[in-house]
């Protein structure tokens, strides 16, 4: 018996080993959507707060990267109005780094806003205008905290979930006309300041944290009525 269960345990590893490669020969796009059949939800992307936060970005950048022209895109998503008093109403941002090298974004889960002030990092903007609110607050400095900052690896995407009780659902009737969109947005205003740490000799080798700038805004997305 042990003879033929390491025979099956072979011929296991060989199979999934010619489905990856199957997937890989035969297009990118191949191998995510085989990966979202075996387990669900998982091209949606790891939560944001999962991806490593930057370290000794002096030293320490992909030139790759730093090189990408626009590497970030944003989309957004919303699941239905909550028709119980124990429902939630979800919204979903993604960020996706469509370059091949590791690019950084500034992210802090405690900072992503409702609206928008003009700061950097990720925010959602509803319309019309509603009550909801995250209680977030953010200002730029000249330079990020190594723990706001994020990096992404290649073609990577990850997903923050902004989470609404029905309680405050209920608190802005707008929302229950079907009528309400929004946008996700990323804005970045400053390549970063690189602070050396007290007592370090090295030159560095990057004079930036090297942040991309700009502003992306998602596709907007409409909040759907309490699904019956």
């Amino acid at each position: 018996m042990g003879i033929f269960r390491r025979a099956d345990n072979r011929q296991a590893i060989t199979g999934l080993f010619l489905l990856v490669a199957l997937a890989v020969f035969a297009g990118p796009n191949m191998l995510p959507r085989l990966i979202a059949r075996i387990i669900p939800f998982a091209d949606e992307g790891v939560p944001c707060e999962w991806l490593r936060t930057a370290e000794g970005r002096a030293q320490h950048q992909s030139l790759i990267g730093r090189a990408a022209a626009d590497p970030i895109l944003v989309a957004v998503e919303s699941s239905p109005l909550p028709n119980t008093p124990d429902g939630t109403l979800v919204i979903s941002i993604t960020v996706i780094n469509r370059s091949v090298g590791s690019v950084p974004f500034v992210f802090n889960p405690r900072q992503v806003l409702i609206g928008d002030n003009g700061s950097s990092g990720l925010g959602i903007i509803f319309n019309p205008v509603t009550t909801l609110t995250t209680g977030a607050v953010r200002q730029d400095a000249g330079s990020y905290a190594e723990s706001d900052i994020r990096v992404l690896g290649p073609r990577q995407r990850c997903v923050h979930k902004i989470e609404f009780t029905a309680s405050q659902v209920n608190g802005s009737p707008i929302l229950g006309t079907g009528t309400v969109s929004l946008v996700a947005y990323y804005r970045n205003n400053a390549r970063g300041q690189v602070i050396s740490a007290q007592g370090d000799l090295a030159t560095p080798t990057f004079g930036d944290q090297g942040l991309w700038t700009g502003y992306i805004e998602s596709e907007p997305a409409i909040i759907p009525l309490a699904s019956q």
